[in-house]
């Protein structure tokens, strides 16, 4: 009865990972993927910068980071080949994201499937909302990716696609 039970929960526990496996969407065309260096700081970061600007309509430009914990820092070369996508995902920290010029533009996906589309040589950032990156250009997506996480986790989570996400085919 004992060994009959435990192979029960076995079977159980199993059958939940495989769920969430195929729940999760995966990345699609990622073919060069490069961590091009990582680096931890043991320490809460409280880097602020305020630069006068001449010429500029205010005169000002300010930047802060602030972390509380360790972290770590991951600088990513990464390139999606057309009609590749990253799956819907979330990060435990913050991006500074850069398409680089040689690229095709992107779209970008929220949870509620709204799209933004990115230029080559634009950059933004991204923080822990879930969300999707769809190369739906004839050419190379290349992406220049710095992560600040939370030292000890991975750069990304996999997640289930949003609802909104079957209607436009992005699951």
């Amino acid at each position: 009865m004992k060994r009959n039970t435990k192979l029960r929960v076995a079977g159980i526990s199993a059958a939940v990972v495989v769920v969430g496996v195929a729940l999760a969407t995966p990345t699609v065309g990622l073919f060069y993927n490069n961590i091009l260096v990582t680096g931890t700081a043991n320490s809460d970061i409280h880097a602020h910068a305020h630069v006068a600007v001449p010429g500029s309509d205010d005169d000002r430009f300010s930047a802060e980071l602030e972390t509380e914990g360790a972290s770590n820092f991951v600088v990513q070369d990464a390139i999606f080949s057309p009609g590749g996508t990253t799956g819907w995902h979330t990060h435990p920290g913050v991006l500074l994201l850069s398409l680089t010029p040689d690229s095709g533009a992107i779209d970008w996906y929220d949870a509620h499937c709204g799209k933004h589309v990115y230029q080559p040589g634009d950059s933004w950032t991204e923080g822990t909302t879930l969300h999707d990156v769809v190369n739906s250009s004839s050419l190379n997506a290349h992406l220049v990716v710095t992560y600040v996480i939370a030292k000890g986790m991975n750069k990304r989570i996999d997640q289930p696609a949003p609802a909104c996400a079957a209607a436009l085919g992005l699951n």
